[in-house]
């Protein structure tokens, strides 16, 4: 699945749509002066991920990956990348770099710490670490230029379409899927984990880029404000 967010921002990723469930594991490639790659799709979906971004360039051309978190369904196809790219930067939580610089150790790993702010190119990246929300490397991507947030797993619902986005979908509609993930991933959090989702949903994000579910403009609001009714009581 290839869609344009954009002129120069590309998603790609893998649709499942079940009667029980529903989820989407999506990519950003942000094309400029550098040209920088979001996290990744699952393993199973990396031959079709690959097809996808060399519609838009070859993978050789990418200068960075941002990878928000090293769990497989966002760093399964990692490897595909490589092998096209071995000398790619990866820049991460020093957590998703101790996660995965035994499975690729010839891999540039670049640890971004929290709060720190990155310029590729065209783009300067802010990055914000998430730990607990799920696990302990997790990591959000803020594009202000853009008012866009790289979301990884935060934002994130059950819900499924191609392209990935919230047009023509109410509010009902997207909370029927927001709930159920928000109870499965993030509840189990402690309070001082998820306190830090009310700040980040304090700042002027116009559109939530997330990893899971669908890309938030319209609907925005209603995810945001649904998040931060269940971490402040």
């Amino acid at each position: 699945m290839k869609y344009s967010l954009n002129p120069h921002i590309f998603v790609f990723g893998k649709t499942i749509k079940k009667p029980k469930i529903s989820i989407s594991f999506l990519s950003y490639l942000l094309r400029g002066k550098q040209n920088i790659l979001i996290d990744t799709v699952p393993d199973k979906a990396a031959d079709a991920y690959i097809q996808d971004i060399e519609s838009v360039l070859p993978v050789s051309q990418i200068d960075a990956l941002i990878l928000n978190h090293s769990e497989e369904d966002h760093s399964g196809a990692l490897q595909a990348v490589l092998d096209r790219h071995p000398q790619l930067p990866i820049y991460c939580t020093p957590a998703t770099k101790e996660r995965l610089q035994p499975t690729y150790p010839e891999a540039d790993f670049r640890v971004v710490q929290h709060g720190e702010s990155l310029t590729l190119g065209d783009y300067t990246f802010q990055f914000i670490h998430t730990p607990g929300l799920h696990w302990p490397d997790n990591m959000v991507t803020w594009l202000a230029s853009e008012k866009i947030l790289f979301s990884n797993d935060l934002f994130g619902q059950y819900l499924a379409e191609e392209p990935p986005v919230d047009a023509g979908y109410s509010k009902e509609a997207i909370l029927k899927g927001t709930e159920p993930y928000f109870e499965r991933v993030f509840a189990p959090a402690s309070e001082s984990d998820k306190a830090i989702i009310a700040d980040i949903a304090a700042m002027p994000i116009q559109t939530a880029a997330t990893g899971h579910g669908l890309i938030l403009q319209s609907q925005w609001p209603a995810v945001r404000d649904f998040y931060v009714s269940h971490v402040i009581k």
